[in-house]
């Protein structure tokens, strides 16, 4: 599959889910519902980075320095599978916990269950780029998705009230699935001896607990305003923080889809510090581009709807998308070489800036936060250049 065509299928798979809580807002009026759903995508997406202990990113770097790439592979998908199967029954217990024993989190059942389907697709995408199938991740997101859509439109024309686990039911039902499917394999006497067991899952957190709190931190920094603006902000503000983060969503698209399409190529080719500057070119061009594409619908969108924005607030959006995302590119350099530690550092860099601004800024809840986001990506971006010029990296 060419790399045109894989993003086509990213962009549909994107477009599906970009669509449902678009389709909930204007389809129903449930403007409550709508920044539900963002709330939860957000809690999750904090969450999800510490659920498979560091595996997905493990897979190349395992992959790129093993001979036996066959049993590489065999031994990583067991891990996961095992652990797959304690966060299901981990997440069984919270929501028993919060119906029978104290409630502390309304949304745990969606919560749980994004956070399981999250957790698998991640993996599988590793696994499928590996064997050069990277396509048929998408379709499983695509399936889950697409059950919940038409689900969606079916209340609209049945004109049925609107509920909020129509969103989510394709992700409860394949969580079940997949893990009525690895309980089936255990019984079936699909096992890993537990030596192998320790030593990979062992070998994945030393490799990858820089990346896992390095994203954690991103993620956190990345929904802090979805998260918190159920107080702090007002429906409408509310609402233009969501839309705005989940068109600039499509930016990262572009991004994910040509990482999806050249991550192998990019760890298994070339010397260490050697940057192929073509591949960062092509990169680059179609990110620009994606941002130009964001920034029309997003004007648009706004003016067709009636929607009072600040035009500053949406830059400084789409700028932080922008900046995070040629950030991630070059931090898999990093990766190849092992020295993981130092996205974690920028990570904490990140971080460190925006909580800095959110605290010494004295302006509007949305300005301080779209300002901090914006600001705290092209200082770390910033940073990261000047890290891969001081450690002789070099354009080829």
């Amino acid at each position: 599959m060419s790399l045109l065509s894989f993003m086509a299928l990213s962009y549909l798979d994107k477009a599906v889910i970009f669509l449902m809580p678009l389709a909930v807002l204007s389809f129903f009026d449930e403007q409550l519902i709508y920044i539900q759903i963002e709330y939860i995508y957000s809690v999750v997406a904090v969450i999800v980075p510490f659920l498979d202990m560091g595996l997905s990113g493990y897979f190349f770097y395992l992959y790129r320095n093993k001979s036996h790439g066959k049993e590489v592979i065999q031994g990583l998908i067991m891990t996961f599978q095992y652990i797959y199967f304690i966060i299901f029954l981990l997440g069984v217990l919270a929501i028993a916990i919060h119906y029978y024993i104290f409630p502390f989190e309304d949304y745990i059942i969606f919560i749980v269950s994004r956070s399981l389907f999250i957790s698998v697709f991640t993996f599988l995408t590793s696994y499928y780029r590996i064997t050069d199938n990277p396509h048929k991740a998408l379709l499983i997101t695509l399936t889950s998705n697409l059950v919940s859509l038409c689900l969606l439109i079916f209340f609209y024309f049945g004109h049925l009230k609107f509920e909020l686990w129509v969103i989510f039911i394709g992700q409860i039902l394949f969580s079940i699935m997949y893990f009525v499917r690895v309980l089936w394999k255990s019984l079936m006497g699909f096992k890993i001896r537990l030596n192998v067991l320790i030593e990979t899952i062992k070998g994945s957190v030393v490799f990858s607990w820089p990346t896992i709190f390095q994203v954690f931190i991103i993620m956190y920094v990345a929904n802090y305003g979805k998260i918190n603006g159920i107080e702090n902000l007002e429906g409408q503000d509310g609402i233009f923080l969501s839309l705005t983060q989940r068109f600039s969503m499509l930016i990262t698209l572009t991004h994910s889809a040509i990482l999806g399409f050249l991550s192998k190529e990019i760890f298994v080719s070339g010397a260490e510090k050697e940057i192929k500057i073509d591949l960062f070119k092509k990169y680059l061009f179609l990110l620009v581009l994606s941002v130009s594409g964001v920034s029309v619908l997003i004007g648009g969108y706004y003016t067709y709807s009636n929607i009072t924005y600040d035009i500053l607030n949406v830059v400084l959006i789409i700028g932080f998308t922008f900046f995070w995302s040629i950030s991630s590119y070059l931090e898999l350099y990093y990766s190849r070489e092992g020295k993981n530690i130092i996205k974690l550092y920028l990570a904490i860099f990140n971080g460190m800036i925006f909580i800095l601004l959110l605290n010494l800024l004295r302006v509007g809840f949305l300005e301080k936060v779209t300002i901090s986001m914006g600001l705290s990506s092209f200082l770390t971006f910033a940073f990261s250049a000047v890290i891969l010029k001081k450690r002789k990296f070099k354009l080829v």
